[in-house]
This record gives C-alpha cells, sequence and structure tokens, in this order.
C-alpha cells in the first residue's frame, strides 16, 4: 500500500512539472483563450490565471529545461522606457530566484493601455516585450508568480525640422523683442537660428489624426503672434497630440529682421501669384493634404481691423465658419464670417488656402506695430490652441 501511494504520488508531481500547453489550455481554456485575445481581465483573474501558466511549458510544446523548472521567481529587474512616436520601444524584464540566478521559460503577464500580454523569458532571463503606441504615457503592469510591478512607457511627439530655401531669408534674433520673449527650448532656438537660410518649417506628429498648419509673421513688424508660434512650438515638443501640426513661426523673415511690414511686396495680397511666398504655402498646405489652416496677426489700434478677432468665410470651405465660432468662444475674442473667401482681400493667404477647400482662418490681436505685451501674445497662443482643439488634435 505504501509502495503504491508513493508511485501516485510522484506521478501527480511529474505531471504537474511537464504540463503543456494543450493541457493547460483543457484545464483552463475559456480564461487562455480570453488572455490570449487581449480581452481585459481584473487583476484577480489575471493573478490567479498567471500562477496557473508560469510553470507551463513553452508555446511550441516542448518542455522547459529542468534546471530552471523549479526555481521560484523572486526578483525582477526593470526601468522606464521613453521613445519617439513611429519607433519602436521594447520593455524588458529580468527575472532572478532568491539565489540570485536567473529564470528561464517562465511565463510574464503584462498589462499596457487595457490589453494583456505573455511573454517567457529568454535563455538570459529575460522577457522583452515591444510596444509602439501614439504619443503619451502609458502605465506598464507585470505579474509573474507572487511579484508584480509597473513601469511608465512615454512617447513623444516626432519633430522633424526642415529648412524651406524660398529666397527669404535674414536674422530673427536681431530683434530685441523677439529675443527677449524667445522660449528656453531647442526647437525654438533651432527655428530662429535657422532663419539665416531660410524659413523653418517644424512638423510635429504623435499620431493618427487631422493636420493643421499654423503660420505667423507674414507681416514682419505683427511681433506677438510670431512669439505666440514659439510658444506653441515649445508645447507640441513636450506634450502628447493626436495627429500632425505644422508650424512656419516666420514667414517674411526680411522684414521681420527690418522690423518692418513688408519689404516691397505685401504677402497676404498676392497669395494667389504664382512665385510668391504666400502662394507657396498655400501650394505647401495644400499638398500636404491638411484638414484646417490658421495665419497669426497683430493689428494696430484704430486699425482695420483694429480688435482681437478671428475671420473665416461661409463658402467654399463651409467648415471655415464652424471653426471661426469655435476660436472666437474659446479664445473669447470676436469673430467675422465673410460670405466667400477673399470678399474682402482677394489676395490673403488664409483666403486662397480656402478656396483650395481647407477651412481657413485669420486671427488677429489688437497692439501696436514692433511691440509686444503677455496679454497680445497670451490671446495669440489661445487662439492657435483653440485651432487644435477644435481638429482634436490636443
Amino acid at each position: 500500500m505504501l509502495l503504491a501511494l508513493l508511485l501516485s504520488l510522484s506521478f501527480v508531481s511529474a505531471h504537474d512539472v511537464n504540463m503543456s500547453d494543450v493541457a493547460l489550455e483543457n484545464d483552463y481554456g475559456k480564461i487562455v483563450e480570453l488572455y490570449d485575445d487581449g480581452v481585459n481581465l481584473d487583476d484577480d483573474k489575471l493573478e490567479s490565471l498567471n500562477s496557473s501558466i508560469i510553470s507551463s511549458n513553452s508555446k511550441d510544446g516542448s518542455a522547459v529545461d529542468s534546471k530552471h523548472v523549479n526555481q521560484v521567481p523572486h526578483k525582477v529587474k526593470t526601468k522606464n522606457i521613453k521613445s519617439t512616436y513611429g519607433t519602436p520601444a521594447k520593455y524588458k524584464l529580468k527575472l532572478f530566484d532568491k539565489s540570485g540566478k536567473i529564470i528561464v521559460g517562465k511565463k510574464v503577464a503584462f498589462k499596457v493601455k487595457g490589453k494583456f500580454y505573455k511573454v517567457r523569458t529568454d535563455s538570459d532571463g529575460v522577457a522583452t516585450l515591444k510596444l509602439n503606441f501614439a504619443a503619451g504615457k502609458y502605465t506598464i503592469k507585470y505579474w509573474v508568480g507572487d511579484l508584480k510591478g509597473k513601469n511608465t512607457y512615454t512617447v513623444y511627439n516626432k519633430v522633424t525640422f526642415t529648412i524651406l530655401k524660398w529666397g527669404n531669408k535674414g536674422d530673427v534674433s536681431k530683434v530685441k523683442l523677439l529675443k527677449k520673449n524667445m522660449p528656453n527650448n531647442k526647437w525654438v532656438k533651432k527655428a530662429v537660428k535657422a532663419t539665416k537660410n531660410g524659413n523653418p518649417l517644424l512638423k510635429f506628429q504623435g499620431g493618427k489624426g487631422k493636420v493643421v498648419f499654423i503660420t505667423a509673421g507674414v507681416h514682419g513688424n505683427e511681433l506677438s503672434s510670431q512669439v505666440a508660434a514659439m510658444k506653441l512650438i515649445k508645447y507640441l515638443s513636450k506634450n502628447p497630440i493626436k495627429g500632425t501640426v505644422y508650424v512656419i513661426p516666420f514667414v517674411n523673415i526680411k522684414a521681420i529682421s527690418h522690423k518692418v511690414r513688408h519689404t516691397g511686396v505685401d504677402y497676404n495680397r498676392v497669395a494667389h501669384k504664382s512665385g510668391t511666398l504666400s502662394n507657396n504655402i498655400v501650394k505647401l498646405v495644400d499638398k500636404l493634404d491638411c484638414d484646417a489652416y490658421g495665419d497669426f496677426h497683430t493689428t494696430q489700434p484704430g486699425g482695420v481691423p483694429g480688435k482681437n478677432i478671428v475671420m473665416g468665410s461661409k463658402t467654399p470651405a463651409k467648415k471655415s465658419a464652424s471653426l471661426t465660432k469655435y476660436i472666437a468662444k474659446h479664445a473669447k475674442v470676436n469673430k467675422r464670417i465673410y460670405k466667400y473667401a477673399g470678399e474682402q482681400y482677394p489676395g490673403a493667404l488664409a483666403d486662397n488656402v480656402n478656396k483650395k477647400g481647407i477651412p481657413a482662418v485669420i486671427c488677429e490681436v489688437v497692439l501696436p506695430h514692433n511691440t509686444v505685451t503677455s496679454k497680445s501674445v497670451k490671446t495669440s497662443y489661445e487662439m492657435m490652441k483653440a485651432l487644435l482643439k477644435y481638429n482634436s488634435v490636443i
């Protein structure tokens, strides 16, 4: 009797150690199937599941190395990870037993953004989880044996920098008020420096979503909108977005450098004429298949329009009108909606973008030329952010 009992106990132990994935699925079929498909399970079910699967065989049915099978997870080595949008990242968890030896072939359970994954530790005792998410900050949770913990996975917007060599260059850093109000940011500094060679174009990508294009400095002596554009560049380099944003913070670099409105050609009156700087922008916005466009200015007190205002049109880009209303409401400024784009100024940049069927607006803040105030910068900046919010980019 004693001998039979011992043989029976030995058989049960061996069966537990060499349980195949097929046997595991027979015992835990429904849960394992859900788990593999990434269906959300609560933490209690997950921990129960994890303790069941952690000592099972590898996915191809081969047995776990016998010298590792009795090791009990005691310690893990992990760290937070960072990446940029579009660049895959690898989160690694190294598993040790109480004696400090690595554990091979153990299944580790992970949860990221509401989805579960299971990965075996490799010959180095490392379970690697490959991730490629949109911009944002995520929590990676892990479970193995009685151990559990978490790390962060941060994905930054991808920034692409281009210098448009359209024959317009200067040095905007010579404008003291621009330099004084320049945010401390590497991309802003790079944009300012680039004006010696051409127009800086910054592209920020954080994920799938709408494409928005923003310009400032079409008139050289309208400084607050240019400062606001630099502020926006800093914001976009630090905060995740859901689509794509293009920014040209300094359009008429020659005029900006000389602190004048323009140097012979008013680019906000000739955007319909091929070969002009402003027409180049219209073509670029169209080529990039943008969903919206905003051109940012300042207006003299007592001038036209002479107040904080956003202007759009009912046709041909119908959404221009609703975009105008949205910005006016959220930035707390006035609004003006024309019946047709170009009704007042046929050569205006935003109007010619509207004529391409792309919703566009002109945003103005009241301020004397060649001056900057924190209030006017804030208002221009809020209008820029409202443009992005309307398009669900931020």
